[in-house]
């Protein structure tokens, strides 16, 4: 993950680098030839990076100089950011023009001497960091050369699969199981040439695709069957013959003249075999579409009855191995499901006198809850559960069973769900990590999800936007569905235009994401019912971001953070669930927060120049003047908060970055209202209508909603309409005369 941080601090400092060189602003007016060997000192180390995260499990001093290596980004990061915003431009502005200069020439002098000091320092770490790999002796070796660590090695060994291989019990699978058969032997119904089964990670694909392989209607189906177990470490030329070998039962002379074809000699017989005869190939466990591009010569995909049963965690993967296939996306197990797997593995094979009791039912009912359908962790449950013979014992397990699903002897779920978080690209994990914040069964909204991902910097403009008219939002979209496809994050609810409205964590995965969060000190997350108060200083190290959940018994005195202690000076997220704060003024110590979420507002938050996202849902709003201050402000969400009375109009005028402005319901302004640069504006909610001037242009406005105040007057739209080119939602609460003119509509309105 260090190598994520690293790619974003890289991207960072080229954004303020270039937004300097394109708008000839002086945001970092004598420290840019620093700035730029920073740059190029980090880009240097990134290619180590990615190694020595992947093999962080080998050494202590391999964990050891990672984190060294965040910590240092980190740094960088904030020192860049802290003197943008201190000089300022010509103009008056900060990072892309944003605060007033408020330093003198001298002032300023002493800024650029100081900042080249810390600039330096941060390079000499990073130097001194690159001699300790020879010292700690650790050695990367490339992709190319093949290697692969002991315990890689063993992972993949062990999820080694054989299509001769089934289970004795096999609970839930029965539909699923008929409709793949029929797809694979119904010709004349369906023309799939691959059927693709999807899902998250110990759900069962293996499990299905080896009832389908030996199903009778399947075997007396075609004339031959050959099973590939793919995985992520694979050799094309080795599968190619195993399939060769499976579909021609060759004798030991046909054997020897396999060995000695060239791999296009391989592919090409393996074609012309499934052009002759109806064969079924399994291709199981299939990771990435380069595996699938390499291995794709020798399985022909018209002129021919053959058929390609694959499965995957990923479902834009089976997509792009054949646009026109099927794809059977595997449920999890219901509750009554859950509980017969369970009951087989755990009570039906005991002896007659290794009865049950009515309250070990109890508690394994309890205890299959949380495994939520996921045969792998019930698997788990029910063989830990059949050596336990007393109540006490099971007692004991449902006090722990996080710990006892997690850390199974074998290959433990934490592995198994740890594979599709080490396949994700460098700026996904840090996506996924972020949904550590939220608590267990929380529906997230995806829209301030995705404003989080953007305040926090891991969405940039300059490597992942494809064109001129995506916005870092649309980027942010597409980083969700990518990790839905992959089976990591479950979808909630749908909007009634059909994106997704909420999504969600499945609990074990849930697990596995704090746990790696944890461990890669990216997010620290208090649960006040359960922790003590020396559980909560845990971390070691500086703490990035904090998540407080819990609150299930009413907090009179609220929570306190302890702000002062030094581990919390670069806190860069905040984000609390139904938990107020016992000292709100704590804030104002966070200098770096860049996301605040909670239920506290206080005039200190002023101080919080970095903050990008606030949200206040629910407070007791006394007055909104202090938010005049927080220049950098993208989004900001006051629903659900008691208005404030008659509200000053110019307290969002500076706000020149806001992207995402909630106002609560019956807002009420001294005045038309003020709005920062109207360009950058996508989402407007409970604007009063009678308070918008209506002069500005929103270019990029995408969401409205407005409100009128008096709904015993009536007014138009039309001209409010024709000023958002680009609007695709609108709503409106009043009394209007009549709707717009067809052709004054945005042509983008859903």
């Amino acid at each position: 993950m260090a190598e994520a941080i690293v790619s974003i601090v890289v991207e960072r400092l080229g954004d303020l680098l270039l937004q300097e060189a394109i708008s000839q602003a002086i945001s970092l007016h004598g420290v840019s030839k620093q700035v730029k060997q920073l740059q190029v000192e980090l880009k240097r180390i990134q290619s180590l990076l990615k190694d020595a995260d992947a093999r962080q499990n080998e050494s202590e001093s391999v964990r050891q100089w990672v984190a060294d290596m965040r910590d240092v980004a980190y740094d960088a990061e904030d020192i860049i950011e802290r003197y943008a915003l201190k000089i300022g431009s010509r103009k008056g502005g900060g990072i892309q023009n944003v605060l007033k200069r408020f330093v003198s020439i001298l002032g300023e002098a002493k800024a650029i001497y100081q900042t080249s000091s810390e600039i330096r320092e941060i390079t000499n770490r990073i130097s001194t960091l690159s001699s300790h790999l020879q010292k700690y002796g650790i050695k990367f070796v490339s992709k190319e050369a093949g290697g692969s660590s002991s315990l890689s090695e063993e992972i993949r060994e062990q999820r080694q699969t054989y299509g001769h291989a089934e289970y004795n019990v096999v609970v839930g699978l029965k539909d699923s199981l008929k409709e793949v058969v029929a797809y694979l032997t119904e010709e004349i119904k369906y023309k799939y040439k691959v059927i693709s089964i999807c899902g998250m990670g110990g759900l069962g694909k293996t499990t299905l695709a080896r009832k389908v392989y030996n199903h009778q209607q399947v075997t007396s189906h075609f004339d031959c069957r050959a099973w590939a177990c793919i995985s992520q470490q694979y050799r094309k030329r080795d599968v190619w013959k195993g399939v060769l070998i499976s579909l021609i039962s060759p004798s030991k002379e046909q054997r020897e003249e396999i060995e000695l074809k060239t791999d296009v000699e391989l592919a090409e017989k393996l074609c012309e075999i499934q052009r002759q005869k109806k064969c079924l190939v399994v291709l199981d466990d299939i990771w990435k579409v380069e595996a699938w591009n390499s291995l794709r010569a020798a399985f022909p995909m018209d002129d021919t009855n053959s058929r390609i049963l694959l499965t995957c965690r990923n479902e834009a993967l089976a997509s792009k191995v054949d646009p026109s296939g099927h794809i059977h996306k595997l449920p999890f197990l219901n509750d009554e499901e859950s509980w017969e797997l369970f009951q087989y593995l755990a009570i039906s094979r005991r002896s007659e006198e290794c009865t049950i009791k009515e309250n070990m039912n109890i508690l394994g009912r309890k205890m299959v809850r949380y495994c939520k359908g996921l045969p792998l962790a019930i698997t788990v449950l029910g063989g830990i559960l059949a050596t336990k013979q007393t109540l006490e014992e099971w007692n004991q397990v449902h006090g722990n069973v996080k710990s006892y699903i997690h850390q199974q002897d074998g290959l433990p779920i934490s592995i198994v769900l740890g594979l599709s978080y080490d396949d994700l690209p460098s700026h996904l994990k840090l996506c996924f990590l972020y949904l550590g914040h939220f608590p267990e069964d929380f529906e997230i909204r995806t829209t301030m999800l995705i404003q989080m991902w953007v305040a926090e910097g891991l969405i940039y403009r300059m490597q992942h936007i494809g064109s001129n008219e995506e916005t870092l939002e649309d980027v942010g979209e597409r980083y969700l569905q990518e990790l839905v496809q992959r089976c990591m994050v479950q979808v909630g609810q749908k909007s009634s235009l059909a994106r997704i409205k909420t999504c969600r964590l499945h609990d074990l995965m849930r697990d596995f994401c704090m746990g790696k969060a944890k461990s890669e000190n990216f997010l620290h997350v208090i649960n006040i019912d359960h922790e003590s108060n020396e559980e909560r200083e845990a971390p070691i190290g500086e703490v990035q971001r904090v998540a407080i959940t819990g609150g299930s018994s009413p907090m009179r005195h609220g929570f306190t953070l302890p702000s002062t202690s030094q581990k919390y000076f670069h806190l860069r997220s905040l984000l609390t669930f139904s938990v107020p704060l016992k000292e709100q003024s704590m804030l104002r110590n966070f200098k770096y927060l860049r996301v605040y979420m909670g239920m506290d507002f206080t005039p200190k938050i002023n101080s919080l120049i970095h903050l990008r996202f606030l949200s206040m849902r629910p407070t007791n709003v006394r007055s909104i003047s202090s938010l005049r201050n927080l220049k950098c402000l993208q989004t900001l969400d006051l629903r659900g908060t008691e208005w404030p009375g008659i509200v000053p109009n110019d307290v969002f005028r500076n706000m020149e970055h806001l992207r995402h402005l909630y106002l609560p319901f019956y807002s009420k302004f001294r005045g038309k209202l003020q709005l920062p640069n109207a360009n950058k504006l996508q989402t407007l909610v409970n604007i009063p209508a009678n308070d918008l001037p209506s002069n500005f242009t929103f270019n990029c406005l995408q969401v409205l909603k407005v409100d009128q105040n008096n709904l015993s007057e009536s007014w138009t739209i039309t001209q409010m309409e024709m000023s958002c080119p680009q609007l695709y939602q609108l709503r409106l609460r009043g009394n209007m005369e009549k709707l717009p003119e067809h052709d004054k509509i945005s042509q983008h309105l859903a």
